[in-house]
């Protein structure tokens, strides 16, 4: 067992996933200037002049995406730590609003200690900046030269932002006593629906991920008897995470593809800005429009001018007469202050023309409770629940004609939900997507409404913001222990080796857009759990691919001999081009070689329906290898099975107890 793991501790780990899982790049050649040797073109003959290879370029700049994704939401995680200190001191409890402690799997998994105060998670933020800054170090000119060790950094920066985004939630979650466990959280309307267009009421538009810079607002707002009398919208995930306060308050317009829409509504008087996922350019759309606009973050500064010290009266006076388009405010108080009596004063012209649409969504939920888990748990290991998908990241959908209903947005977003949840999968949202999944049907209703927020078969639950993530990973970890009976505090390679090889978990990031989506995404994939992109995702040029034909054995740990158990999962980290390929994908990628014969049978009707969906084909054509025996095969199809497998000679397979590492209690390093 290791705790706080370093940038070699899990390479042997790594090692034996890249081993299976092969890196695909998507460019024979490319162009490096990342030193003043170059540009040197790089291709499968031509190094670079430092000596680089093709594939050791392309796993750097692998590494390059993800350690800038992870460095996204490890900042987040450091200043929300220390703004929340400074407010609420360091020995402020994380404990529910029940006063049960919050749920730390991640944190315990890889730094190998529970949280019990604020400060405790200073010790997680250090850790992680310490490795990020190891990291960097890698990408610098004359360091690492292997594409495996590259890819090996680069899983290392995808578990670090994982760490992140459970530091970011668990400790906003204890601080403001949002709601975690609780898959009863209440219905909200969302959308452009909720703004008064012929209203000319104050009202702030706040745009970001730092939710104290919001809930700094809303408590303003409320101590000065405001509320009533100034709206206040959010986008993105700060107006998702701002709606999990006990009092609510705002009003959510929408998600990160919402930005130009809205500020072109004319409806904000204000517009607060806070970190990550905000338009570059929003400086120059809020002029267009005349609308002032407030910077709250050293790292997004604008090039506004710092006013954090001047008096508010004269802050505002300088933005109503438009001498200043905007300023840079650091101190939260004044921040809200400036804001309030900026849209008091300002008098606005809305655009009655813009479109309204109409969204329902569930607040989100938090962690899924250890009662949840206990209950899913051995219908999930065993696959009769056929899986857990998570959606999440980011709005970024690329329309592609489909068999499958494409809904009013034309990316199968909806669809793919809806026909998951009608064959028992659990569904889990966050983020974004969990805002796009909100859209209402013809009779007024959203999915969030007709269904459940369990964490159980045909349950549909938002998680939250998407640092929520975090929850999803932390359910597999929870249900590894669980079954395992072995305690997760620093025993991150048995805990990843159960995932993959027996808790059937998919993520689903139909819209990626950003580095931290993908930082994300291959932590997961080092955790063990597989994730499709949308085809967008090429453009991060690299994703984990299986080879259907070799590489597919385990360690059955009752006689430890080698044993073939097919492809289960197939990827890592793959694309799809349509939402009916996606849902293939899925459901293939939820086989685990652990299946019971009663759950593999369920795994493969739904396989099976969901390809001839996307293919056209009766069978999947490689059915064969996912039967292990004749008592895999679902009834309804087995005649067309058994045909199918005698045309290919096929002959039944053991059953395993199944492990990727060569020696349950101590793992030797696999080189390549």
């Amino acid at each position: 067992m290791h705790s706080m793991p370093v940038i070699t501790t899990l390479r042997d780990w790594d090692f034996l996933l890249l081993k299976r899982y092969s890196p695909q790049y998507f460019k024979k050649e490319d162009e490096c200037s990342l030193c003043t040797y170059g540009p040197c073109k790089i291709d499968e003959k031509r190094k670079g002049v430092c000596g680089i290879g093709l594939n050791a370029h392309l796993s750097r700049m692998s590494l390059f995406t993800a350690v800038t994704g992870a460095a996204g939401h490890a900042s987040l995680a450091e200043t929300i730590t220390s703004e929340l200190i400074e407010k609420f001191g360091s020995n402020y409890p994380l404990t529910l609003s029940n006063g049960e402690p919050v749920q730390t799997p991640l944190i315990r998994l890889i730094c190998g200690f529970k949280p019990k105060v604020l400060s405790d998670m200073q010790i997680v933020t250090s850790y992680i900046n310490r490795e990020i800054t190891s990291l960097l170090s890698v990408l610098n000119m004359g360091q690492e030269g292997d594409w495996m060790d590259f890819e090996s950094k680069t899983l290392h920066a995808g578990m670090l932002d994982n760490l992140s985004l459970e530091v970011i939630d668990m400790s906003q979650i204890a601080a403001f006593q949002f709601p975690s466990n609780n898959p009863n959280t209440p219905i909200a309307e969302y959308g452009m629906r909720n703004a008064e267009f012929g209203s000319k009421k104050p009202s702030i538009l706040c745009i970001g991920h730092n939710s104290i810079t919001g809930i700094e607002i809303m408590q303003y707002l409320d101590e000065n008897n405001l509320s009533e009398k100034i709206d206040l919208y959010g986008l993105c995930c700060m107006a998702t995470d701002m709606s999990r306060t006990p009092k609510g308050g705002v009003k959510i317009a929408g998600n990160q593809r919402d930005q130009l829409k809205f500020i072109k509504s004319g409806i904000a008087n204000v517009i607060v800005l806070d970190s990550q996922c905000v338009r570059t350019d929003i400086l120059h759309h809020a002029s267009k429009m005349g609308i002032p606009v407030i910077a709250t973050n050293p790292e997004s500064c604008l090039g506004l001018p710092d006013r954090t010290g001047d008096e508010t009266e004269k802050i505002v006076d300088d933005l109503l007469s438009q001498r200043e388009a905007g300023v840079l405010i650091f101190d939260k108080k004044k921040i809200a202050q400036v804001a309030a009596e900026t849209s008091i004063r300002r008098k606005k012209i809305p655009n009655s023309k813009f479109q309204i649409p109409n969204y329902k969504i569930r607040v989100g939920r938090g962690a899924i409770s250890d009662i949840e888990i206990k209950n899913v748990a051995p219908p999930i290991v065993m696959g009769e629940i056929p899986g857990i998908i998570g959606f999440l990241g980011c709005p970024n959908y690329s329309p592609h004609p489909d068999p499958l209903p494409q809904g009013e947005r034309g990316d199968g977003l909806l669809e793919m939900a809806r026909a998951l949840i009608d064959r028992d999968y659990i569904v889990t949202s966050g983020g974004c997507t969990a805002i796009d999944l909100a859209e209402v049907d013809a009779d007024g209703k959203s999915l969030y409404e007709e269904t459940t927020g369990n964490f159980d078969a045909g349950g549909f639950t938002n998680l939250g913001s998407c640092v929520s993530a975090s929850h999803l990973l932390g359910a597999a970890i929870k249900i590894a222990s669980v079954m395992l009976h072995r305690q997760i505090d620093g025993n991150y390679k048995e805990i990843a080796d159960y995932i993959l090889n027996r808790v059937g978990v998919v993520i689903i990031i139909w819209g990626p857009m950003s580095q931290k989506a993908y930082a994300t995404a291959t932590g997961a994939n080092r955790l063990g759990i597989p994730v499709i992109f949308g085809n967008k995702g090429e453009r991060y040029g690299r994703m984990l691919e299986g080879n259907n034909s070799c590489g597919w054995e385990v360690t059955d740990m009752r006689n430890k001999r080698e044993v073939f158990a097919g492809p289960t999962p197939a990827h890592l980290m793959t694309t799809a081009d349509s939402p009916s390929e996606a849902l293939a994908l899925a459901a293939k990628l939820c086989m685990r070689s652990n299946d019971t014969s009663k759950g593999r049978q369920t795994k493969l009707k739904n396989y099976i329906e969901l390809d001839k969906l996307f293919s056209g084909n009766s069978l999947p054509d490689d059915i064969h290898l996912f039967v292990r025996t004749k008592y895999d095969m679902p009834s309804e199809y087995k005649d067309s099975i058994s045909h199918e497998l005698e045309k290919r000679n096929w002959k039944p397979a053991w059953i395993p107890d199944p492990t990727l590492l060569p020696n349950k209690n101590e793992l030797t390093l696999h080189l390549k």
